[in-house]
């Protein structure tokens, strides 16, 4: 064996290796300095020069012509067309400086503006007023971030409302750089709109009925998008589900009918939870629930719970009938114990009640309701007993944008409810209650309100049930204010 040869060629391999990793870190590391403009026109630029091949000595022609075309392009997005550009490199490799002075010249203003819808949408209010929101008419400055969000606007609205086969004839925006002049050109041909077909179940669900009993259109409706998404979000409160998902069967369409092909999975017929906590006024308090989604073919379900600690235990059980759907038109029956033994108070209460549930069309929820609360106990060193049979009625409204991440909302709640001798409850009472609750988001900033008010009227207040009673005979107002950036919140009371 040749000991000389091989040491040659180990020695050749540590030479080139040494060779490509010095190349690896010769590069120059160049830094940009930009002069002449500031705020979104620098952050472009910026954006645009990271973008660039760095090579080994920044004084190069090729490279620097780069440069320039690369600044150029990222101020044309804001109507520069004609900015003045001049570079120089400071700096020995690998650590240079190449500072950009910059003129940015006149902006480019629209003079012509041709936008167009056409086909079957043409004078639909929603695309009349998606076409007044554009920032591309005669004598505005012309940036091509608003031309392409136009054209982006006008394909998702066309999505949304079931334009399938919509489709752009025409676009473009051609510059005359001799006069600072542009001319945009949007011709949109939406097609026809497309209609919701029927329901197609890839397997046989127990509670397929209820599924047809939340849809919110009619075979043969216009589509629209935000329709079906409520109508997913409707199936997945009812409990019955796991997952489920309607999704538009495109290759199947009839004519205009687009099918909905439904994907479910039943929830388990049984559902557990639990947990513990411990605290300061409570100690150790322990929380057992248990769901039954769905009892039968009929949709009926079933929900216990069970919360315990030491000076407190209470238990519950719902059971929940649908009657033309399970979210908006159904009956529930309710059974409930409480035992409480805290401080000077000691008592124990058993509630049953049965509530019927409309949602009216202006989508306010309404609820009649009738409960037999017995309640006995001591507070202090008063004694008490009380019987009641109450029917009541309540009205509800809830409203939110933004799915999950909710950005705006309100809340609104009013109950009456009688309590009378007459029919064979042991005391006379009348409660009156509101609520109201908003979320608006401002920049960034999510701003919470409350209100709450309330009254009883009885002879005494012994008279009434440890949980009808308000905490204080007052009216509070609470407004909240979450700042998202800083964690803050800050609550006012008065």
């Amino acid at each position: 064996m040749d000991f000389n040869k091989t040491n040659d060629k180990k020695y050749n391999t540590i030479k080139l290796f040494c060779f490509f990793f010095y190349s690896a870190y010769s590069v120059a590391d160049i830094k940009y300095i930009i002069d002449g403009i500031s705020g979104e026109n620098k952050s472009n630029v910026e954006i645009y020069l990271q973008a660039l091949d760095i090579p080994k000595q920044a004084e190069n022609n090729d490279y620097l012509d780069e440069v320039k075309k690369s600044a150029k392009s990222a101020l044309s997005v804001f109507g520069y067309y004609q900015p003045e550009i001049n570079t120089s490199v400071s700096g020995e490799a690998p650590q240079q400086s190449v500072t950009l002075e910059v003129e940015l010249g006149p902006q480019t203003l629209i003079t012509s503006s041709d936008i167009q819808v056409f086909g079957e949408g043409k004078d639909t209010a929603f695309f009349n007023d998606l076409l007044d929101s554009f920032s591309l008419s005669k004598d505005m400055v012309l940036k091509h971030v608003n031309y392409e969000s136009a054209k982006s606007s006008l394909k998702s609205l066309a999505r949304r409302y079931g334009y399938f086969d919509s489709k752009f004839t025409k676009s473009k925006v051609e510059v005359t750089s001799l006069n600072n002049s542009a001319s945009v050109v949007i011709w949109f041909d939406t097609g026809p709109r497309y209609q919701f077909g029927e329901l197609v179940f890839t397997e046989i669900l127990p509670v397929d009925k209820y599924v047809e009993s939340l849809k919110n259109f009619n075979i043969g409706d216009p589509y629209d998008a935000r329709k079906l998404s409520e109508f997913n979000a409707d199936l997945s409160q009812t409990g019955y589900f796991k997952s489920i998902t309607i999704l538009p069967e495109f290759a199947n369409k009839q004519d205009l009918q687009i099918p909905l092909q439904v994907l479910a999975t039943m929830r388990p017929e049984d559902s557990f939870t639990s947990g513990l906590g411990y605290s300061t006024d409570e100690g150790v308090r322990g929380k057992f629930g248990w769901t039954r989604p769905w009892v039968n073919q009929y949709g009926h379900s079933v929900e216990g719970n069970l919360v315990a600690s030491i000076p407190e235990q209470e238990a519950s059980v719902v059971y929940k009938i649908p009657l033309e759907d399970p979210l908006y038109n159904y009956m529930s029956l309710q059974y409930g114990y409480k035992m409480l033994d805290q401080n000077d108070t000691d008592t124990t209460q058993y509630i049953i009640g049965a509530n019927r549930y409309w949602r009216l069309e202006n989508d306010w929820i309404r609820s009649i309701f009738i409960r037999y609360d017995h309640e006995k106990g001591q507070q202090g060193q008063q004694d008490f007993r009380n019987a009641l049979i109450i029917p009541g009625i309540s009205y509800s409204r809830t409203r939110s944008r933004g799915g999950i991440n909710t950005t705006w909302g309100d809340r609104l709640l009013g109950s009456f409810e009688v309590a009378n001798e007459w029919w064979l409850s042991s005391d006379d009472l009348i409660k009156v209650y509101g609520e109201s609750k908003i979320l608006r988001t401002y920049n960034g900033h999510q701003f919470v309100a409350s209100a709450e008010l309330g009254a009883i009227q009885t002879d005494s207040i012994y008279s009434v049930p440890s949980s009808m009673r308000f905490l204080q005979v007052e009216t509070k107002v609470c407004v909240a204010l979450i700042m998202k950036a800083s964690h803050l919140k800050m609550t006012m009371a008065f």
